[in-house]
C-alpha cells in the first residue's frame, strides 16, 4: 500500500464532514424554532423527530472525525512501516476508516429517508388543517 493513498481521500470525507454539520446547524436551528414556543401535539412530535434526527447526523459526524483519524494514522504508519502486505497495520487501520465511513454513509442515508418523511408528515398536517 502506497502511504498517500489514505490522505488523498481525506479532503472528500472533509466534504462529507462540512455537509453533515450544515444539516447539523439546519435541524438544530429548526428544533430551536419549533421549541421556542408553546407547542401543539403534533410540533411536540415533530421536535422529537428532529432531535431523533439530530442524533443521526451527531453520529454519522462522529464516525468521519474517525475515519479521517484512521486514514492520516493508516498514511503515518505507510511512511513508519512500508509494506506491500495487506494485512499490514497500515492497511488494517485503512480498513477500519472505511468501515467507518461506510456505517456513516448507512446513518445519512437513514437520515435522508426520515428527512422526507417528517416533510410527508409536516405536509399532510398543513393539508388537513387547511382544508377544516
Amino acid at each position: 500500500m502506497n502511504w498517500y493513498l489514505p490522505i488523498t481521500i481525506i479532503p472528500g470525507i472533509g466534504m462529507l464532514i462540512l455537509s453533515t454539520a450544515t444539516q447539523m446547524l439546519s435541524v438544530s436551528n429548526e428544533i430551536g424554532q419549533l421549541l421556542s414556543k408553546k407547542c401543539s401535539a403534533f410540533e411536540h412530535e415533530i421536535s422529537n423527530h428532529k432531535i431523533k434526527q439530530l442524533g443521526l447526523l451527531t453520529r454519522a459526524s462522529a464516525f468521519l472525525y474517525v475515519a479521517t483519524g484512521c486514514y492520516v494514522l493508516s498514511g503515518i504508519f505507510g511512511v513508519l512501516e512500508p509494506s506491500d502486505n495487506a494485512w499490514g497495520i497500515p492497511s488494517i487501520v485503512l480498513y477500519i476508516g472505511t468501515i467507518l465511513v461506510f456505517i456513516a454513509l448507512t446513518f445519512l442515508i437513514i437520515y435522508a429517508y426520515r428527512a422526507v418523511a417528517i416533510r410527508k408528515m409536516q405536509f399532510v398536517n398543513n393539508h388537513t388543517l387547511n382544508n377544516e
